[in-house]
């Protein structure tokens, strides 16, 4: 069925606005009371709403109003008492917003005169106002993964500066570069976010302390202790439950000095290179804390197999006056302009510092689609090697396709592009990545904060670029369509 009222939202497509009046007449839709009030003519008695004022949310309303004008669509409910033989405008609904616009006032914003909504005089009574305010409290907000997504929308596709962005929400810098942990983290953990298995607050939290990689393992182990107690969220206290482990034996300093030696060993062993990923990365992790006491030898170099070709050397690419980089390699479904037979999806990497590479990704089904750009930004988590770039930009479509509730064609469409995604996620694992070489390995577990290259010069050097944003729209995806 083919209802006008559930059609998809098209991300990236321009909004044509169109005539009041004219949609009116042809909806068959008759006018209410909205009226137009002086601020000074309305007025506030705390009895007639439900909950106690809260000053400290009313004062960051009167910020908000301040930085982005009053929301016309959420007029002021109101009823009119008589007083003194007067009648006046009384506040039942939007308190917080009332003494918002009182703030804002104060702070020489001139807000002009406030859409009321007014009630019948005759049904006022103070149990409906109970009943009333009670049932109209109820409301969601948008959780810190949804939060995350937009911004980096505003961000990423309509270059919108985090200046702006901190400006117009009222939030800090500190609460943007902690979105960004948590919208760049793997699928896995952003599908436990959206289920509700756990907070988006303790995921972030879990990121910082223990990187993203670590955060999902520890977060998945408290969500099987969180129901083996019969609870459906992990909380802190499941997390610590399930990451604390029996006290290790302890062993003597020879047994110790063994162990070390046997391990140094095997880092040696001109066949290192060709052990299993993960035997690599046990090797390293347990002996790069100890590097001032080994010797010397160099690793091997990984030579070619037939499974794992030998590692290549790549371009370092230049941005554009406009900052975004040239691709390196784009991998597509096909062509964007016939998406709407076909859908369309592409993954595009750029090598921006030796061993640093980033990822933009571009996707479009019937008419709407989306993108981001080959750029650096601040808060930027690039990728080491090629393969970990186009398995991160295929991540990066999952979690922005899979979560659309399409139906149809559309469907069908969002299926094929998740597919076609999570096949370059599987087909880039790191026991294949022939970059992934054992001088890059030390270099990770060098990182122990993000793990991730350091591309702060390439972020210095771009500084004033990045400043001047936003971008022209048609510099985000390298043309226009």
């Amino acid at each position: 069925m083919n209802d006008r009222r559930t059609r998809p939202l098209q991300l990236d497509e321009p909004i044509v606005t169109g005539n009041v009046k004219a949609a009116a007449k042809e909806a068959g839709a008759t006018s209410s009371d909205l009226w137009k009030v002086p601020y000074d003519r309305i007025h506030y008695d705390p009895r007639d709403n439900v909950r106690p004022l809260d000053v400290e949310w009313a004062k960051h309303v009167g910020k908000l109003i301040a930085a982005n004008g009053y929301d016309w669509s959420q007029p002021l409910h109101c009823y009119i008492r008589k007083v003194d033989g007067e009648n006046l405008y009384y506040v039942t609904k939007g308190q917080h917003r009332y003494h918002g616009i009182g703030y804002a006032i104060a702070a020489g914003i001139d807000v002009g005169p406030i859409p009321v909504v007014v009630m019948e005089g005759k049904s006022v009574n103070r149990v409906d106002l109970i009943f009333d305010g009670l049932t109209s409290n109820e409301s969601k907000r948008n959780s810190p993964l949804e939060l995350a997504e937009k911004i980096a929308e505003l961000r990423d596709v309509h270059g919108i500066d985090n200046a702006t962005i901190c400006e117009r929400l009222q939030i800090t810098d500190q609460t943007i570069r902690d979105l960004a942990l948590l919208e760049t983290a793997p699928s896995g953990l952003h599908k436990i976010v959206r289920e509700g298995a756990v907070a988006g607050t303790l995921a972030i939290e879990e990121i910082r302390k223990h990187g993203p990689a670590k955060a999902l393992e520890r977060l998945s182990a408290a969500i099987v202790e969180a129901k083996a107690a019969g609870k459906t969220k992990a909380t802190k206290k499941h997390v610590a439950k399930a990451s604390t482990a029996p006290a290790p034996k302890k062993i003597t300093e020879l047994q110790a000095k063994s162990l070390l030696q046997a391990l140094q060993a095997v880092l040696h062993d001109p066949t290192f290179g060709k052990l299993k990923q993960a035997t690599i990365e046990g090797v390293h992790a347990a002996l790069m804390p100890l590097t001032d006491l080994l010797d010397a030898v160099p690793a091997p170099t990984p030579t070619a197999t037939p499974d794992k070709p030998a590692p290549r050397e790549y371009p370092v690419g230049k941005p554009n006056e406009h900052g975004v980089y040239e691709a390196f390699e784009t991998l597509s479904t096909g062509n964007a302009e016939n998406s709407r037979a076909q859908p369309f999806a592409s993954i595009s990497i750029a090598q921006v510092a030796p061993d640093a590479w980033i990822h933009a990704i571009e996707y479009a089904i019937g008419e709407g689609g989306g993108s981001t750009p080959l750029t650096v930004y601040r808060g930027t988590l690039a990728s080491w090697t090629r393969g970990q770039a186009i398995r991160e930009g295929a991540n990066a479509l999952i979690d922005r396709l899979a979560p659309k509730e399409r139906r149809g064609k559309a469907a069908r469409d969002i299926k094929k592009l998740v597919e076609w995604a999570e096949s370059h996620f599987r087909m880039n694992h790191a026991d294949d990545d022939p970059d992934w070489t054992p001088k890059i390995q030390a270099r990770f577990f060098a990182s122990p904060k993000t793990h991730r290259p350091d591309i702060s010069a390439v972020i210095e050097a771009d500084e004033e670029r990045i400043r001047a944003r936003p971008f022209p729209t048609a510099a985000l995806v390298g043309g226009s369509k």
